[in-house]
Order: C-alpha cells, then structure tokens, then sequence
C-alpha cells in the first residue's frame, strides 16, 4: 500500500514536471512561429534607430586641466596657520573651487564674454533636412540647391550673431533672419513681419513691434540668397544653466589639488572657445578677489600709518625731555632685563592688535581667527602685567626712563614693520595672478562622443525584437484559439471526422477571380487532399439515413474553410464514382461559382423563390458525377426563401437522383440561415479553423445548434499548420498532435 502511494505520488510529480516543460516549450513555439512579426518589427526598430541616430546632432568634448592650489589669504601671516587649521580638509577646498568655477557668476561671465544668450541655427527640412545637410557638410565644400526648396538649408550653412541689444525688460525673443545676396541680410519676427534689414560686419538697428529698438551684429553669414536661419535671444539665466549643465569637473587624482574639466559641444572648435572662457572667467574672478583682498590691507595699513607716527614721534618727544630735566641714567641690569622683555611683549600685542583689527576686515568676532588672536593678546597682557609688577621694586626714576624708552621703542619698531609691511603688499599687489593656473588648455578631438550610432543601432535592433515577442505572445494570450483538434473532442464533446492540414495552394486559389480552381482536381497528391479523403471515408460510414445523403458543412464565423472543405469534399466524393450535387446555400456570400468558373445564376436563390426549377438552376462541373447549384441572384430576404415550401419540394426533386446533396452553409453565429438548412438534413458538420476559431466561437456554435434541436455530427479541424512549433507540428508531422 505504501509503495502503491509513493509511486502514485512520484507519477503525479512526473505528470507536473512534464506540463510545465509542455508549457515552456509551448511559449518558445509561440516566439518561433511569429518569425515574420520578428523580422519586420527588427527592421522597423533599425531603420527608426538609424534615423534617430542621423538625426541627432554630434556631440564633441573639449577637456582641460587645471591646478587648484591652497588660497592665499591676504590676512595676517601669523594667523595662517590658525586659518588653515581651522579648513576642514585641503579636499574640501578643492571641492569648493570646483563648484566656484560651476557657479553662475563664473559660468556668467564666459557666457556673457561668447554672447551665448544669441543662438543663431538654420532652418532644416522637416524630419530628413537636418542628417542631410549635416552629411553635405561633412563630405562637400558647397551646399546644395534644391529647387523650390531654397529657403532651408541643404549644407554648409553658417550664421555667427555676436550680439543683441533689446530693452532691459525684453528676457527673451525669436526671430528669423534670411540671408540676401551681398552678405546682406534681413530680420523677421516669427509673423514675418520685417525688423531690420543690414549688413554683415556692421551694426543693424530697427524696431520690433511691441518691444521696442534694437540692435544686431551678425559676424559672419555663409548662405544662399533666401536661407532662412531661427534666431534667438534666450533669458540669462536659461543661458547659463545650458553651459552647466554641458560642464562637468572632476579631481583626478584624488586630493592632488588637480581638475580635469569637460565641456561638450556641437564642434570640437566651440567646444574647446567655450572651455577656455569658463576658464580664463575663474581665474581673472580669483584674481580679481586676491587683489580686493589685497587693496582692503593696503588702505588699512595706509590708515594706521600716520596715527603710528604720530605716537611714536610723541614718545621720542616725551623721553627726551625726561633726560633733559633729569640727565643720563644708567639703568641697572634687573632694569635692563625686564626692559627688553616688555619691549618684546608691547611690540607683540601692538601687533597682534593690529592684526585683530585687520582680521575684523573679513571676519566676525565669532569666526576662529578672531578667536585666536583675542587668546593670544589675552595672554600677552597676563604676562605684562607680571612683568610691570616687578617694575614697582624699581627706583622710580629708573622706572620712569624704562616705560619711556619702553614706549619709544615699541612704537618705532612697530610703525617700521607696518612701514615694510605696506610697501611689500604695493609690490604683492600688483604681481597678483591668481592661486589657480591652467596647467593644459581646452582641446578637443575631431571624434564625436555622441551619438554612438552603432550602440544606438544594436538598442533599436533588440527593442525590435523584445516589442515583437512581446506582440506575438500578447496576441497569443489574448486571442485564445483552438488549435488542438484534441481540445474539440475533449472540451466540447465533438467527434473529429478529419483534420485537415494547410495548404499554401490554397491561399493561391483565394487570390485568383475566376476560373475552375480547385485542390483535388489540381493537385490530388497534397497532404490536404489526403486528409479530406479520410473524411470521405467517414461520411461513407457515418450513419446518414436514406439513399440520398443529405449533408450540411457550415463555421462558427466566417474565414473557416468551410466552402473550400466542401467544394473538395464534393470532387472527392464523385471521384470515387458517387453522384454528388453541391449547393452554394450561403445567399448572402456564397462564392462556389468562382471556383467552379460557372455562372452565378440562376440558382439557389430562384429555386427557392419557384421562379426556376431545380433542373434547369444545376450546372455541370469539370468534375466528372458533380453537378453545382449556386447561389443565383442575392436575395434581400434570404431566410424567408429558406423556410419557404419550395425548399422541401426540391428536395422531393432531387430524391434518387443524387448520392449525396452536400450544402455549404453560412457561418453559425452571423445569420440563422445555417440552421435553418440544418433543419433539413441528416447530418451536419462544424468547421474549426485553427488559429482562427476561438473556444468561445466554437462553444456558443454548438450551443446555438443545441438550443434549436438541430443534430451537429461532428467537426473537422482545418487550416492545421504542419510548420507550427507550438505544439510540436513541426516534429512530428500533422498526424502529431499534442496531448
């Protein structure tokens, strides 16, 4: 029992294991046979690929670089070191002066030194111009001259506007310039209403309606008579971020103080013309900085000047009257040592005083280097005072003559020291080029970065591919046919008489208008015609009462097969010796007589209506025992013909005269003609077509035949593709089905 239950277990996950490969290999036979859709979507993404990847101007890279070194801070020398100690990182500044040079006012000044708030571009044909004239311009000295189409360009093209002048309330405006014939031109509004009309070379000036005067100079004008060009005059700002954005700058090596800038443009030649001017903008803004730095101590130190020589010309005056009224004193050596030591401490806190204020130029009482030099003049004072109390142990007169000539001696070093101090920052000053330099200048290659055409071409390729798959299975999915004759038997409770493979003849046969075309005549060897023979068989013992069998072959909807099933039907049946009458039943479409090459008329229809009589409507065939009885004239009530009397008393008529009566039946779900005829017969069978016929079309078909009581015998699957991977087809021919 227990090994009864294992094996069941171990075959049932035998049993899933097998699905999901059936399903797997189901998909991937999907994808095989929409092959075609594959293909044309792959072409269609190349060729939408290569237009794009035309169409797309080039782009050109100009790259630099630029040594950053440490800011030469025109504060006080001894306050550097508490300067950069209070940096947080030589990196960081770095950092910081990449950003500067990204900044708007440093990207402002070069688009400002280019005049980039004008652009200046041709006017190119729609969709095909502009890869046109590019490709002119890159292979051809001239340009060309396209009748009719003179006003674009075709190539070679080139207009360079310096400058705009427009009121200070004008942000931006559009224009349009066409080029004369001796470099003169004129400038349009968008209406094509004339502004101005001038000369290449000189200033043009005139009034734009709603605006006001302006004035343009164009430099340079290479065009044909009548070539028009877009020109514009964008917001600074608009400006600005397009040059930012087409900047990029990076340090390389890490904290080597080194930046390699990047900037991209349409020509290797604008490229590096734009480079160079962010450039040269940062370094003459960083000396422009380091020279107001500068200027801002010189006038201080020029401001210190005069009151330092004032005081120290006060103490000399002082002490030498004190050694007038009391004569030369020699001061002992405790004196003269505590003299030199306050000397030195007096001097340092004049200076760092001086370098206080100086710092208060700049900085805030908060910033650090303010900090540190109110610590360290702090600390001076505690130490004079010290000292000044040894003073009081003194003599007073030699106490006295010490703070005079302590004074003096204070004052006269420190007003020399700012004396130098000025002259060597006039010299400072006027040497001044900048703590940044250009180590290479802007140079771009003649090799485009963009657009990589080739990658563009592979990416269009595989979308191509990816959409097509992605059609193919979503069609797939959605559109759930019946392409199995096994799901009919299965699902719906239908008997499959015959499965009948596709025929490339048949397709062939649709193509053509008239004319007797018909598969079992034209080619009884094809495997479709084979597969209808066995059909044949099973009718010959189906179980059909009477000595006349009365057959009916109709379709869920149109596009079956269900006339071609039939007529080939019929042929086959006569060839075998049984005398066989086909009725085109299908008034309203009914095509037989086309691939009979006989008359339409009279017909079905006339019978019906006892205008004619069923022996003069029927018409003889090229196929020996088979005689057609098409549709005849349209009708517009063809029910009511169908469910007339005359229908039964034709069938009286034709009682013993033939072997079987096959009638072609319109589609189910279109009209109730088909089961009215089906009322009539003995037997009547359903044609699938694969990939064609959904389950639900299938399903309310014979749920339609039920509902009216009528018998349906059986169906026949058509259209089956051999070539099919889905379900395996290919593998093993179309007797190979999948269960």
């Amino acid at each position: 029992m227990i090994l009864a239950t294992a094996d069941a277990q171990d075959a049932s996950q035998r049993k899933d294991d097998d699905e999901k490969e059936i399903d797997l290999r189901e998909y991937i036979g999907i994808v095989l046979d929409g092959w075609p859709w594959i293909a044309a979507f792959a072409v269609l993404g190349l060729l939408i690929a290569t237009y794009f990847a035309w169409k797309t101007p080039p782009v050109y890279q100009a790259t630099s670089l630029m040594r950053v070194e440490q800011s030469q801070n025109m504060a006080p020398q001894a306050f550097m070191e508490q300067q950069i100690a209070g940096a947080s990182s030589n990196l960081k500044a770095v950092s910081a002066e990449a950003a500067v040079i990204r900044s708007r006012s440093v990207v402002g000044d070069a688009v400002d030194d280019l005049h980039l708030r004008v652009r200046a571009k041709p006017v190119y044909f729609p969709v095909i111009g502009e890869p046109i004239a590019r490709f002119v311009t890159a292979n051809f000295k001239k340009g060309l001259n396209v009748p009719l189409l003179g006003g674009y360009a075709w190539g070679n093209e080139s207009v360079n506007v310096t400058r705009i002048e427009m009121p200070d309330a004008v942000k931006s405006a559009s224009f349009q310039l066409v080029a004369n014939e001796d470099n003169r031109f004129a400038l349009l509004t968008r209406s094509g209403e004339q502004v101005l009309q001038g000369k290449v070379g000189t200033t043009a000036s005139g009034q734009v309606p709603g605006i006001g005067p302006m004035k343009i100079f164009v430099e340079a004008l290479h065009a044909q008579p009548g070539t028009h060009f877009n020109v514009s005059y964008v917001p600074r700002p608009a400006a600005i971020g397009s040059l930012q954005s087409r900047l990029s700058i990076l340090e390389q090596p890490q904290g080597s103080g080194l930046l390699n800038l990047t900037l991209q443009g349409s020509t290797p030649a604008e490229a590096e013309r734009r480079l160079d001017s962010v450039m040269s903008a940062y370094i003459q803004q960083n000396v422009e900085k380091q020279s107001e730095q500068a200027q801002r101590r010189l006038d201080f130190l020029k401001n210190q000047l005069p009151e330092l020589k004032e005081e120290r010309d006060l103490a000399e005056n002082k002490l030498r009257d004190y050694q007038t009224e009391s004569g030369t004193l020699d001061l002992s050596a405790e004196a003269n040592s505590v003299f030199q030591r306050l000397t030195n401490i007096d001097q340092q806190i004049a200076q760092t005083e001086l370098q206080r204020q100086e710092l208060l130029q700049e900085y805030t009482q908060q910033a650090p280097q303010v900090q540190a030099a109110n610590e360290k003049r702090a600390s001076l004072v505690r130490q004079r005072n010290e000292l000044q109390e040894q003073l009081k142990t003194l003599p007073k007169a030699e106490s006295q003559l010490l703070q005079l000539r302590r004074e003096v001696e204070v004052n006269n070093q420190l007003y020399t020291q700012l004396l130098n101090t000025s002259q060597g920052l006039e010299i400072t000053k006027a040497g001044i080029t900048g703590v940044s330099h250009i180590v290479d200048s802007a140079y771009a290659s003649n090799g485009k970065i963009a657009p990589q055409r080739g990658l563009w071409l592979i990416i269009g390729l595989l979308a191509g591919i990816v959409a097509a798959i992605l059609l193919v299975l979503t069609r797939a999915l959605l559109r759930v046919t019946v392409d199995d004759p096994n799901e009919i038997e299965s699902k719906y409770g239908l008997p499959v008489y015959a499965t009948v493979p596709f025929s490339g003849w048949e397709t062939t046969i649709k193509r053509r208008k008239r004319g007797f075309n018909l598969l079992a005549v034209h080619r009884p060897d094809d495997p479709t015609v084979e597969s209808i023979r066995s059909l044949r068989t099973s009718l010959q013992f189906a179980m059909i009462e009477g000595d006349t069998k009365y057959i009916a072959i109709t379709g869920p909807t149109p596009a079956c097969g269900k006339s071609f099933i039939a007529a080939n039907t019929a042929a086959l049946i006569a060839q075998a010796g049984a005398r066989v009458l086909l009725v085109d039943s299908d008034l309203r479409r009914g095509q037989l007589f086309r691939t009979f090459g006989v008359e339409q008329g009279p017909g079905f229809s006339e019978v019906l209506s006892g205008d004619v009589a069923v022996e003069s409507a029927i018409q003889k065939s090229e196929v020996e025992n088979l005689d057609v009885l098409t549709t005849g004239k349209r009708p517009p009530n063809p029910a009511e013909l169908l469910i007339s009397r005359h229908f039964d008393e034709m069938k009286t008529k034709l009682e013993g005269k033939y072997d079987y009566v096959l009638f072609d039946l319109p589609p189910v779900l279109n009209v109730t003609d088909a089961n009215i005829v089906a009322n009539h017969v003995a037997a009547t069978f359903l044609v699938v077509r694969s990939e064609h016929s959904t389950g639900h079309e299938v399903d309310q078909a014979i749920r339609r035949m039920h509902r009216d009581d009528l018998k349906l015998t059986g169906a026949i699957f058509n259209g089956l593709r051999a070539d099919r991977r889905r379900y395996g087809y290919s593998k093993y021919g179309y007797y190979a089905y999948k269960y």
